[in-house]
């Protein structure tokens, strides 16, 4: 996102008359809060004093959110420069237009940035320099979901040091990955433009890696009960909660039967809006309605990959969802839903390789050629996206 003013707080108990000063000073420009539910302001104190200070007001957010960072072995290797220095910004470069000029934008950082405490590595177990989330702070990610299968790749000692990375950038946030027992039992809100946003992220689990005794809250699992107390709070003190699944069948577009229970809860417990990942391929996007409340839920299924080195053609087009969201007195909704579809390409030139990120629309019949993949076409990923989102949400443009 553009450049905002941002704050982190953490443990403090917020007075109406601070309260009133904080809204005020940040009316135009996003900040983090990172609270436990015993020391936040009520839902009803929070909305009295933004009634008063906004009255009659109409303010707007745009939100993008991206699929998978997976970095292999030779994306590490693509960032190596010649004076022995790392710098990836060139995997976001053909992008970070739409990223920068959002309100609000959001990456699953699949794998640990557990930078040069460890070696790098790639598949099967990862480990990614810190640069490559420097870069992607460059390009205009505001928040990085962590939860993921491969968050204790390399134990508990690896998500030390992503969130040591995260403390030294303190104009971004990151969730599902914990230091402290204190974190966990926190939930992340994240203020644009006098919109409060309940930022929640959880994986399926952590590809047979026991959570360590000692740490047992380091990585936020999809724990039915956890998600229920979470979302509950969330709910009592934002305007919008989104939730961040990791979940779902490895290279499959079709929804599965655990996503569909999950969805159900989410859907039962108010849940705005919910984004998944995991799959690495595009899953379907649709509106959940309620039957008891009648509420509707927005539901990207997956993303996809953002980027990555796998090699099936349908791994390597994601999505990026778009969503507007408009608060007017109090009242706050959905504007417009979309998913334009996004491609890693890469290519080979003596055994190094090149990675960049493009939307479809920009994705020209000359990448295609130059891509190290046969068949990656504009017309393949065009054909392929269409098959999967409907026309509703689908942006080709």
């Amino acid at each position: 996102m553009e450049n905002a003013n941002k704050k982190k707080i953490a443990g403090v108990i917020v007075p109406v008359v601070l309260a009133v000063l904080v809204i005020c000073g940040f009316a135009v420009s996003g900040h983090i809060t990172k609270n436990m539910d015993s020391e936040m302001p009520t839902a009803q104190t929070t909305t009295q004093v933004t009634t008063q200070a906004t009255t009659n007001a109409v303010s707007s957010v745009s939100l993008v959110a991206v699929g998978d960072n997976l970095i292999h072995n030779t994306l590490i290797s693509a960032g190596e420069q010649e004076d022995g220095t790392l710098n990836y910004t060139s995997f976001y470069e053909h992008i970070k237009n739409d990223i920068s000029s959002a309100d609000v934008a959001v990456i699953n950082q699949e794998t640990i940035l557990g930078g040069s405490e460890f070696e790098y590595t790639g598949y099967p177990t990862f480990n990614s320099p810190w640069e490559v989330g420097t870069a992607a702070i460059d390009a205009g990610f505001d928040i990085f979901t962590c939860a993921t299968n491969h968050a204790l790749d390399k134990g508990y000692a690896g998500i030390e040091q992503e969130c040591a990375f995260f403390d030294q950038h303190p104009e971004v946030v990151h969730v599902g990955t914990n230091d402290s027992e204190e974190d966990y039992n926190s939930i992340v809100y994240y203020e644009k433009n006098g919109i409060r946003f309940a930022i929640l992220n959880y994986t399926y689990g952590t590809n047979g890696i026991p959570i360590p005794e000692s740490s047992p809250w380091c990585v936020n699992m999809m724990d039915k009960d956890k998600i229920t107390s979470d979302v509950n709070t969330a709910r009592q003190n934002a305007d919008v909660v989104i939730v961040f699944p990791h979940w779902g069948t490895e290279n499959n577009t079709s929804v599965s039967d655990y996503q569909r229970e999950y969805v159900q809860l989410f859907s039962d417990l108010g849940v705005d809006i919910v984004i998944g990942t995991h799959p690495h391929v595009l899953q379907p996007v649709e509106w959940v309605q309620n039957e008891t409340t009648g509420k509707k839920m927005l539901v990207y299924y997956s993303l996809g990959n953002f980027i990555s080195h796998q090699t099936s053609l349908n791994q390597l087009c994601g999505g990026m969802a778009e969503i507007k969201i408009e608060k007017r007195n109090d009242e706050v909704s959905i504007t417009s839903a979309k998913l334009t579809p996004v491609v890693c390409w890469y290519s080979s030139s003596g055994g190094n390789y090149e990675f960049s990120v493009y939307k479809l629309s920009d994705y020209t019949d000359a990448l295609g050629e130059s891509h190290a993949q046969s068949g990656a076409t504009p017309e393949y990923f065009t054909e392929y996206a269409t098959d999967i989102v409907s026309e509703e949400f689908l942006n080709l443009g």
